[in-house]
């Protein structure tokens, strides 16, 4: 039988978040995957009030979206206002502002030498999902490693070599049964593709990422992306847990077993 980590509980809703739970969650996903970057949490904020009550520090610097993403990764917080955000990609996916005609025609993509006409380049912008279009703009944005966000996320985000994507979809699936509909098109991919899209869709989107991102950020080339929506995060990683028996080399599960006990974790793999 699949082993049952004995301190599941069922996804936890915003009000019951369970930071310490959530936390050793991150830490099993990273020591089962060998994760080199941190999971990072999103919390998109529609007040002030709710904004200016997390103590955690505004950047100095405007960055982009996917630089603070990169950022969170390596242990580091930040909140931030549409003020501390220099792509209007993002911006407009995440409705911290709304769009220009001069975006919404397809003018900007086409500018970008990506498409062959501005028709093409208007059908793309068209399928870049975007919160702008469908709700009230957003406050501001709590960026975090998620072993540290001191509130539920709206969505969990993981940089890895394709091996720990395909893990974390073997886990998804191991719970829910459902492939995930994925939305990739190359274009705004962790502001798009890997925070809208789960925020929307609540389930789990893939993407290769981006031009634009790989670039800002100098993501490796064997890197890739998933985002997920947070109510569907210990479920997967769950799932994950108990298919290591099927997924895993003998070796490699008598080494997890090992730094299992070395970090003091609850959970014994049969080999």
């Amino acid at each position: 039988m699949p082993f049952v980590y004995k301190k599941m509980q069922n996804s936890p809703i915003e009000a019951d978040f369970n930071k310490s739970l959530v936390t050793e969650y991150s830490k099993i996903l990273t020591l089962v995957l060998g994760l080199s970057r941190e999971p990072v949490g999103v919390k998109l904020i529609f007040t002030k009030e709710e904004y200016e009550s997390y103590d955690i520090e505004e950047p100095k610097n405007k960055l982009s979206y996917c630089k603070y993403i990169e950022l969170a990764g390596q242990g580091k917080s930040v909140k931030t206002l549409i003020e501390h955000h220099l792509c209007d990609g993002a911006t407009t996916a995440l409705a911290l502002e709304h769009s220009t005609d001069k975006i919404e025609s397809g003018e900007e993509y086409f500018s970008y030498d990506l498409y062959a006409t501005k028709a093409v380049a208007r059908r793309v912008r068209d399928s870049v999902d975007s919160l702008h279009r469908d709700m009230p703009l957003t406050y501001g944005i709590l960026i975090a490693p998620l072993n540290k966000i001191p509130v539920a996320p709206d969505t969990v985000m993981v940089l890895a070599n394709p091996k720990s994507i395909m893990r974390i979809v073997q886990g998804y699936m191991y719970h829910f049964g459902v492939k995930p509909k994925l939305d990739y098109g190359a274009m705004q991919a962790l502001c798009s593709e890997l925070t809208v899209v789960p925020y929307k869709t609540g389930g789990l989107n893939i993407s290769a990422l981006c031009p634009s991102t790989r670039t800002l950020c100098k993501w490796d080339d064997s890197e890739m992306g998933t985002g997920i929506a947070f109510e569907r995060f210990l479920d997967t990683v769950d799932g994950i847990i108990k298919t290591l028996k099927t997924t895993e080399t003998v070796k490699v599960k008598a080494e997890l077993n090992e730094l299992f006990k070395k970090e003091g974790i609850d959970i014994f793999i049969e080999v």
